[in-house]
């Protein structure tokens, strides 16, 4: 038997790393701390048929689900900061929105054939397509109306790929762990790891929380950008990047109800576009009929399904080396990542985009008119940040391999060191592959 490979955590980047290494014939063991809250465990809990027929009724099904560091904490305090203990991780439940970075989003961990070559795998193992919604009368109507005026800004509207599949005509299936691993005979194991068993350069295993012991040749920690940097931090590292360069989506979302002329009766697919981040607006945009946060206020309490649409846009905040994640020796997580002039001038242009796009499409339904969520609710990257020089300003290599070790390597978003526009999960999954190749090679 091949000397075991450990991956913490269970999450779709933890699944897509175990699946590339099993594929090699070695022994994977993933662990996770939280329990199975979807049916089978690993799968995605919006497969399920209620939030299929509602999707509005999404996000407060799974509110507890989220465990928040501190909802009352002010702003630069993060209130939205949450993890999620569950098989699958967060992954089982995520938008699944998985665009590929823009071409200056991307920095130079690799030459750009090989940027395409991986992310082109993580699309493969996260089953993506950009194509689920084209029958969507909807999207093709909206993207008609909005190219022309988008095209003169020298932006651009396309479709926005997505981890999954259509079922039937109206039926999505959402990709998650469960699905990745599909096949490939990795179990995803019950452990609370306490620490990772570090002798000098050396991981040589995972302690779990009841005090057992899995030793290990190589350890991937793919606890997402918050655990991970916890996790470490227990396990006795004291990296000078560790919790530093954090970066974030604050997320400006609202509701619209479309103009009657866009909408093609009830048996329409949901449409799902993506402006995509450009030199000129740095910021990602979604239009797509996906779930609202927000309740609706009288008079527009009851509209016709079809008539409704999101946007959803994610504004990066500016990645700079005093935005913290502090984490003390007992445990204890604070943040200070407070806004810039930059970043707020940035957010004042998302709304400004937001209200000339409603005007294009329709009309803000009351009561979901453009409002920010709860800043650090999505997103959150650079905890862990790569790269390519052990001088204070990254924690691991271009590889994803901690400083100092051997064989101790990161598979998560944290590892991203720029303020990426766009959903990261897709770049942290094609960083993870890379990063088996590496540990298989």
């Amino acid at each position: 038997m091949p000397p075991e490979i450990v991956v913490v955590g269970s999450g779709p980047i933890g699944a897509v790393v175990a699946r590339r290494c099993a594929e090699a014939g070695r022994a994977v063991t993933v662990l996770e701390s939280g329990p199975a809250i979807s049916d089978p465990p690993g799968s995605h809990v919006r497969n399920q048929a209620r939030f299929q027929q509602d999707p509005d009724s999404y996000l407060a099904g799974i509110t507890d689900k989220f465990a928040y560091f501190d909802e009352a904490a002010p702003p630069a305090g993060l209130p939205g900061a949450c993890t999620t203990a569950a098989i699958g991780g967060q992954g089982v439940l995520w938008t699944n929105n998985c665009p590929r970075p823009s071409l200056f989003e991307r920095w130079g961990a690799m030459p750009a054939a090989e940027w395409d070559r991986y992310l082109g795998e993580a699309e493969r193992y996260l089953d993506v397509h950009d194509d689920t919604f084209a029958a969507s009368v909807r999207q093709q109507r909206m993207a008609e109306r909005l190219g022309t005026p988008l095209a003169k800004a020298g932006r651009e509207i396309r479709e926005q790929p997505m981890a999954g599949h259509l079922v039937d005509p109206v039926t999505i299936h959402y990709a998650a762990s469960d699905d990745v691993l599909a096949g490939t005979g990795v179990a995803i194991r019950a452990g609370d790891v306490h620490r990772v068993v570090v002798d000098g350069p050396w991981a040589s295993g995972v302690e779990l929380s009841d005090g057992q012991r899995i030793d290990a040749s190589v350890v991937i920690v793919a606890a997402g950008a918050f655990d991970t940097p916890i996790l470490l931090r227990r396990s006795g590292f004291r990296l000078p990047a560790l919790g530093r360069y954090l970066t974030y989506h604050p997320v400006l979302f609202s509701q619209l109800v479309l103009d009657e002329e866009l909408c093609d009766g009830a048996g329409d697919l949901p449409p799902r576009l993506w402006i995509p981040p450009s030199a000129d607006a740095p910021w990602n945009t979604m239009v797509l009929r996906d779930t609202s946060p927000a309740p609706a206020a009288p008079p527009d309490i009851d509209v016709a399904p079809e008539r409704l649409i999101e946007i959803q846009s994610f504004c990066p905040v500016d990645n700079h080396p005093d935005n913290t994640m502090t984490i003390d020796d007992d445990g204890t997580v604070g943040f200070d990542v407070p806004l810039r002039d930059a970043d707020r001038q940035r957010m004042d242009a998302v709304v400004a985009d937001q209200h000339a796009l409603a005007a294009q499409l329709g009309r803000f339904r009351a009561g979901v008119e453009p409002q920010w969520m709860a800043l650090g609710f999505a997103h959150v990257m650079g905890t862990c940040r790569m790269g390519d020089a052990d001088d204070g300003t990254c924690v691991a290599d271009g590889l994803g391999r901690v400083w100092g070790t051997k064989n101790l390597y990161l598979a998560t978003v944290g590892l991203i060191p720029t303020a990426l526009a766009v959903n990261p999960t897709l770049t942290g999954a094609a960083l993870a592959i890379r990063t088996a190749d590496h540990v298989l090679g």
